[in-house]
């Protein structure tokens, strides 16, 4: 059984699925589960290709704004670590910022030019974003996806686009040609060409079970990890100088090596040591090389989290 480790000083979570289904509020239990996390003085980095704004209507403003100030938030892949004031308002400005140190502003104009195209040449239908059971209930077409423009990062959720039935794999195969059952490949490929010609750092990826994130080149969650923990100013607000292995814990849903794992990123910022728990039951392909563990409890996902939490008071 996995037990609740009572040395843990610092939390680093995913979001999606891990602490609140996509699209969706956190459970009224969970935010207050990770409020009484943060007046034990406990840390939560909360890193996600979501945006800040995205992360705190869904969890971070439902919590004490007292103790918001012990929040790190790494949103776009880890493209900006941003933090709270005393009061538990976001900062004016982040920590660090990608974004703005490794994209001119004809970068960041000619990169959404590129994604006109895509979005064009694969006659994709645009959404706003949503919870993954209502998108379903309105479309079925592979080519409608949720798209936003999160600043340091562009996503597309192409929810209908995954394990291709038979009929949409002949149609869209025979169009863009392409051989496998997701769609997401053809319009990836066609993205690194586009990208590459015009000399512009970003890298499209899949991400998740079904999003495409177009995010900046070379930046991960890795990089987001990496800044919290070496520099210095962080290291003394949020007391993490000389903190061990044992004192971090890592919690997500997503660590397989090929199927898109990006909280595996986390990991590679940290002693190989470090207990990472996924709450994803069917992962497979996991790192060996990292201390990731299965959950093992009745529930899984943002419940099983749910779970694992609850087990400290056991």
């Amino acid at each position: 059984m996995i037990e609740w480790n009572n040395k843990t000083r610092l939390i680093i979570s995913d979001v999606d699925e891990t602490i609140a289904p996509v699209y969706m509020e956190a459970e009224e239990e969970m935010v207050k589960e990770l409020e009484l996390l943060l007046k034990e003085g406990k840390v939560i980095f909360f890193i996600s290709g979501q945006s800040v704004t995205n992360i705190k209507w869904r969890i971070v403003d439902k919590i004490d704004p007292l103790v918001r100030k012990n929040i790190l938030i790494g949103h776009c892949s880890g493209c900006e670590v941003w933090g709270f004031d005393q009061k538990g308002n976001v900062n004016e400005k982040p920590f660090c910022s990608y974004y703005q140190e490794l994209l001119t502003e004809a970068n960041k104009i000619e990169w959404r030019e590129v994604i006109d195209i895509i979005i064009e040449k694969f006659k994709l239908n645009k959404y706003l974003t949503m919870p993954k059971p209502k998108f379903r209930l309105l479309t079925n077409n592979p080519q409608d996806i949720m798209y936003e423009d999160r600043g340091p990062q562009i996503t597309f959720e192409v929810i209908n686009g995954i394990n291709l039935n038979d009929e949409n794999k002949k149609r869209l195969n025979e169009q863009f040609d392409f051989g496998t059952d997701d769609f997401r490949d053809p319009i990836i490929l066609e993205a690194h060409k586009l990208l590459s010609e015009r000399d512009i750092p970003i890298t499209p990826r899949k991400a998740g079970t079904f999003a495409i994130d177009f995010a900046i080149r070379g930046i991960t969650k890795t990089t987001a990890v990496r800044h919290a923990m070496t520099d210095e100013y962080l290291i003394k607000q949020f007391n993490l100088k000389d903190i061990k292995a044992e004192e971090i814990e890592i919690w997500g849903d997503k660590f397989s090596i090929t199927n898109g794992g990006t909280d595996r990123h986390i990991c590679e910022a940290l002693d190989h040591t470090v207990r990472a728990i996924t709450f994803r039951k069917d992962e497979e392909d996991l790192p060996d090389n990292y201390n990731v563990v299965v959950w093992d409890g009745n529930n899984e996902l943002e419940e099983g989290t749910l779970e694992y939490i609850k087990r400290r008071n056991k």
